[in-house]
């Protein structure tokens, strides 16, 4: 199977996010594994790295349906992915991916924010107490923290990365190549 790791922050991996994302559409077999990469708790200014990549990913985002604007700080995205665990075990991990990347890179929303996470979750169809007793939940955040860190140790430093049968790639390949990772 194809995971897709990513983070909502890096200007790629909402590009990777979303060329992953028509394959999963067309049924092809493909998961998607969130990860706090700068695993932060204060939000930070914008980053070289975030220009830079924006500057890259911006016109093949529009071309598939996100607008990715100069955001206004980099922000812890734990919370993101607490929020995003929720929402695959719903069946609604494509709408949460889309709705938080639009939130973050298009609407300029803090999506570190437990009010923006429960707006932006409930606007998808998740329950507004199931959301911020998970927010709220130190043991599910340390456990999630626990994985991120075991994703580190396996070679998952920036994202987006791609992992086929435990094998990590860069997820900067072209399309026909995606479609035959995806078939693996």
């Amino acid at each position: 199977m194809l995971t897709l790791h990513w983070d909502v922050t890096a200007p790629a991996a909402a590009l990777a996010v979303l060329r992953c994302q028509r394959l999963a559409d067309a049924g092809r077999p493909v998961a998607f594994s969130g990860i706090d990469v700068l695993g932060v708790e204060a939000a930070l200014p914008v980053t070289l790295d975030q220009l830079a990549g924006l500057e890259a990913a911006a016109a093949p985002a529009a071309a598939l349906g996100l607008e990715l604007r100069r955001p206004t700080r980099r922000v812890p995205t734990l919370p993101v992915h607490l929020v995003g665990s929720l929402a695959e075990a719903a069946d609604l991990g494509a709408a949460w991916r889309l709705a938080v990347l639009r939130a973050y890179w298009t609407d300029g929303a803090d999506v570190a924010d437990a009010g923006v996470l429960t707006t932006l979750a409930v606007g998808i169809g998740l329950d507004a107490a199931a959301v911020t007793a998970l927010l709220d939940d130190r043991g599910a955040a340390a456990d999630l923290r626990g994985r991120f860190l075991a994703l580190r140790r396996r070679g998952v430093g920036g994202v987006p990365v791609l992992e086929v049968d435990g094998t990590l790639l860069p997820a900067d390949v072209d399309d026909a190549t995606l479609r035959e990772l995806a078939a693996l």
